[in-house]
């Protein structure tokens, strides 16, 4: 059979032609990114599972998609977060920098690993790819995804391939993200905070706020079209607003007041650097600035802000607003 350029298949070749298209269309819709990831792999090879899961600190995964098609009832698995240890899959991945495969010791890493979906049925094959981001030092991995089969024998080494090209892809389209990212933030005003910085505990809570507002608008035009029908499901949506409702609530009620550990890290400060760490806090405020409005040198400042920073357990001066996020509005209510 007469292969493309690119060593694979014409079916292969013509269906990866069309993933590209697929996933640079989802671009800044990660749920919509990832699952069509997956719709695209099941073109190409069998897909009874499937997840996608980013690296972070202290030997941490974040999963923000799995997929399991044996679930009865829902495939889509909640995202979870989970540790590793130096001897699984993922720590496999980061060392060895590329794919891992079932073949390759008949499952054994895999089944290492903590188990996700239908936790009574074990994958008989799988692959799981690395997932790169270029950098100035060359390629870093930032994650990694993985198709699992029921059936032994279901990936061939162009399979492996295939799910490399697709890796590449996505991530093609999150490193394009973060560049109109920035490119936003050139434009943005002095002072207006930076897209790229973690997010503070105040931004997520009001993203999740937002969400669960739009949800709970949907849920309740729903009731209405449910009552107005007469149809027995009334009472099974009304729990479902409620729920949704206590959702908002107890999300809201996060920032709702500070944490005994908060307070003890606004007590461990002194009168100076309480007052140093509420300017930066408020936000747009130099070094140099601070300094002339308390009436001290810019070099006490900077050892202020470094005591700070140590006392509050945070690298970055953005961590001192989710710290003290807070208090710092309580003072100006």
């Amino acid at each position: 059979m007469p292969r493309s350029r690119s060593g694979f298949s014409p079916e292969v070749a013509a269906a990866l032609s069309q993933a590209d298209r697929g996933l640079r269309a989802r671009m800044g819709d990660h749920y919509a990114l990832f699952d069509y990831w997956r719709f695209a792999m099941n073109t190409i090879c069998a897909v009874d599972a499937f997840y996608v899961g980013f690296y972070r600190e202290d030997r941490k995964i974040v999963y923000p998609y799995t997929f399991d098609d044996a679930l009865q009832r829902k495939r889509y698995v909640p995202p979870e977060v989970y540790g590793y240890g130096p001897n699984g899959q993922a720590a496999w991945i980061l060392r060895h920098r590329r794919a891992y495969t079932f073949a390759s010791d008949d499952g054994r890493l895999l089944h290492h690993g903590i188990a996700f979906g239908d936790e009574r049925r074990a994958s008989a094959d799988a692959i799981t790819v690395p997932i790169f981001e270029r950098r100035d030092a060359g390629q870093t991995i930032i994650g990694l995804a993985s198709v699992q089969s029921y059936r032994r024998e279901s990936y061939t080494a162009e399979h492996v391939r295939a799910f490399e090209w697709t890796a590449r892809s996505v991530a093609t389209v999150l490193a394009r993200e973060r560049e109109d990212a920035r490119a936003r933030e050139e434009l943005a005003a002095p002072g207006s905070g930076s897209e790229t910085d973690p997010p503070t505990l105040m931004e997520v809570v009001q993203d999740v706020s937002a969400i669960l507002a739009a949800l709970h608008a949907g849920i309740c035009e729903l009731e209405e079209a449910v009552a107005m029908a007469d149809s027995p499901l009334l009472p099974q949506v009304r729990r479902l607003r409620r729920q949704c409702e206590q959702s908002q609530t107890e999300t809201m009620d996060i920032i709702a007041r500070p944490s005994l550990h908060a307070e003890d890290l606004l007590n461990s400060l002194s009168s100076k650097e309480r007052e140093v760490a509420f300017l930066i806090a408020r936000g747009g405020m130099t070094n140099k600035e601070i300094a002339a409005r308390v009436f001290v040198t810019e070099s006490t400042i900077k050892g202020h802000v470094s005591r700070i920073l140590r006392k509050l357990g945070v690298e970055q001066r953005s961590g001192i607003a989710a710290k003290l996020g807070h208090f710092v509005d309580e003072l100006h209510r």
